[in-house]
């Protein structure tokens, strides 16, 4: 027998399954999302400090408040887009009928975060590494031009590229998960999960992608 974790990563469908009688447990899903906002942080901590160059002389005193801003939004968005996960399966799943209480669609879609776990973590050291060589345009970055160059310039960086990329790789590994597991908690076909499922997370990838300018 398999421990756990490799079922939920690598066979959800057996993991989902065996638990589908089951009362919903919230323990090991919310540890799972409370450990993503964790990973993501520090990634946004970079970032936010790179925007040191926009802000004015007399304001640069504020760039540390600015970037454990970042790190406290980073992982509360974390928790926000779970829970708007929740709710947008569990609303497409009344589509098809879905039945089952919305605690195991909480269950479900928590399990889902731990290869997010990872690719929140590998994306902030993807940033920790390249931020460093980050060559700034020559341009008065205080300006809305500035502003807008810099972000344009951070948008196609190997940083950014590398790290959306992973971002999305596992984010297409959580969505295998969630099909499994919204499967089960809303007892539906396996079709109508991958639709619950995919609409939302594929408009969430194109609009990363859209992001970097790719589209």
């Amino acid at each position: 027998m398999s421990h756990w974790i490799v079922d939920l990563l690598l066979n959800p469908d057996t993991f989902f399954r065996e638990r589908e009688g089951h009362e919903a447990g919230l323990k090991f899903p919310l540890l799972f999302v409370l450990l993503a906002g964790l990973a993501a942080a520090p990634g946004a901590y970079v970032v936010a400090g790179m925007t040191g160059p926009l802000l004015p002389p007399e304001a640069q005193s504020y760039l540390g408040i600015v970037m454990a801003i970042a790190v406290v939004a980073a992982f509360f968005s974390t928790i926000i887009f779970y829970i708007v996960f929740v709710i947008v399966f569990y609303l497409l799943s009344l589509v098809f009928k879905g039945s089952g209480d919305i605690k195991k669609s909480f269950e479900a879609v928590g399990y889902g975060y731990l290869p997010l776990v990872v690719g929140y973590l590998l994306s902030s050291l993807a940033i920790i590494y390249y931020a460093p060589s980050f060559v700034f345009p020559q341009v008065d970055l205080t300006t809305p031009a500035g502003a807008e160059a810099l972000n344009q310039v951070i948008a196609s960086s190997p940083m950014t590229m590398i790290s959306s990329i992973l971002g999305i790789l596992f984010m297409l590994w959580a969505a295998n998960i969630w099909i499994f597991g919204m499967r089960y908690a809303r007892s539906l076909t396996l079709r109508n999960a991958a639709i619950t499922v995919g609409v939302p997370v594929g408009i969430y990838i194109i609009f990363q992608i859209s992001a970097l300018g790719v589209l």
